[in-house]
C-alpha cells in the first residue's frame, strides 16, 4: 500500500503546478516516503491537467460539487496509508510536506495552524481578522481546542477519513472532517506553520459568502456528538 496520498484540489492553477509539483517530490523524495500526488481538477481551463501528469501526478477529474467535493472525491480515490491535503497554489510551501508527515503519529487528523504559537498568515488584515473570529467561535461554540479548524494543510489517517459520511460543498469541509473524526472517537492535534500567499491563479474563496456558510456548518455541527475532544 502507497505510505501517502498528496492531495491537492485544482482549478486553473497551471503555472502554480509548475514549481509546486517539483519542489514537492523533492521534499518527499528526501525523506524516503513512498508517495503519489493525486490532482483533483475541478474542470480546468488552462494547462492544469498535462502539467501535472508531467510531474507525476495522477489526475482525476472532480465529480461532486464545489470544493468540498473536490476534497471528497480525493479522499475517496487516494490510495495511500495517509492523506496529505495541500493546496496547490503556493499558500502551503512544499516544506511543510516532511513536517507534516512526521506529525502523521500524533493524532488521527493533524492540522497545520497559523494561530497557534509559532503559526504565522500572509494574509490581508480583513482577512486575518475574520478568519480568526470564525475559528474562535468555532472553539467557544462546539468546544474545540484547534485553534484553526479551517486550515486546508492537514494529514489524515486515511483509515480515520475515508468511512466518514461527508456532505460539504464548500470549504466548510475542513470543520465536517473534524467534527466527524472526533464523533467516531477519534484524535487531532496542530502543528504551526506559516501561511504564504499564493503564487499564481486567483483564490475561489469568496469571503463573505463563505463566512455565512461557516454559521449555519456551526448549528449543523453542533448537533453531532463526539465523545472524546483533542
Amino acid at each position: 500500500m502507497t505510505q501517502l496520498t498528496v492531495l491537492s484540489p485544482a482549478l486553473n492553477e497551471a503555472e502554480s503546478l509548475k514549481t509546486f509539483l517539483p519542489s514537492l517530490k523533492s521534499q518527499l523524495e528526501m525523506i524516503g516516503v513512498d508517495f503519489e500526488l493525486l490532482i483533483v481538477d475541478g474542470g480546468s481551463t488552462d494547462a492544469t491537467e498535462p502539467i501535472a501528469k508531467e510531474h507525476g501526478a495522477r489526475v482525476i477529474r472532480q465529480q461532486s460539487l464545489g470544493f468540498g467535493g473536490a476534497v471528497r472525491d480525493g479522499i475517496s480515490a487516494a490510495k495511500g496509508e495517509y492523506i496529505l491535503e495541500m493546496d496547490a497554489d503556493g499558500s502551503h510551501p512544499p516544506e511543510m510536506a516532511p513536517i507534516m508527515w512526521q506529525a502523521r503519529k500524533n493524532a488521527d487528523l493533524v492540522i497545520a495552524s497559523r494561530y497557534m504559537s509559532g503559526g504565522a498568515a500572509d494574509m490581508s488584515a480583513f482577512r486575518y481578522g475574520l478568519s480568526w473570529i470564525l475559528n474562535s467561535v468555532c472553539r467557544a461554540w462546539l468546544g474545540w481546542r484547534i485553534s484553526d479548524a479551517s486550515s486546508g494543510l492537514r494529514i489524515y489517517r486515511a483509515a480515520a477519513v475515508k468511512p466518514l459520511k461527508l456532505d460539504a460543498t464548500d470549504f466548510t469541509i475542513q470543520q465536517q472532517t473534524l467534527a466527524h473524526i472526533l464523533a467516531a472517537g477519534g484524535t487531532a492535534a496542530e502543528v504551526p506553520f506559516h501561511y504564504g500567499e499564493r503564487r499564481g491563479g486567483a483564490s475561489k474563496a469568496r469571503v463573505l459568502p463563505l463566512a455565512a456558510s461557516y454559521f449555519r456548518m456551526l448549528f449543523r455541527l453542533k448537533a453531532v456528538l463526539y465523545t472524546r475532544k483533542p
